[in-house]
């Protein structure tokens, strides 16, 4: 039983890894246009990244960590051709490079 625990994510992992699937779900139209609407990329960049718009408050909103989170994901979960494959990909992130709050209060 005790390792069943060890490779169990803890739950601020789990929560970080449905925010980064929910913000795929928002770039790729599978949710609904006012979610869809809350991420979009950065004006410069032809890269995948967001760019999050806040400068003194929300920090904790869903659109800033969602931005953070997809940020720090690897170049090819962000391109992900479907939603299984990217949840295939995500499972398996440790999110070691997460800059967003929620992780650093893992380690």
């Amino acid at each position: 039983m005790y390792v069943y625990f060890q490779k169990t994510p803890s739950l601020k992992l789990e929560r970080v890894r449905k925010l980064g699937t929910e913000v795929f779900k928002a770039v790729k139209g599978i949710r609904p246009s006012f979610l869809c609407q809350l991420f979009h990329k950065a004006p410069r960049s032809q890269s995948e990244e967001h760019a999050p718009h806040t400068t003194q408050c929300g920090f904790s909103s869903f659109k800033y960590m969602g931005d953070k989170v997809w940020n720090s994901l690897p170049a090819h979960f962000r391109t992900a051709a479907d939603l299984r494959a990217f949840k295939q990909l995500i499972k398996n992130w440790d999110g070691s490079n997460c800059g967003c709050t929620l992780i650093l209060q893992v380690r």
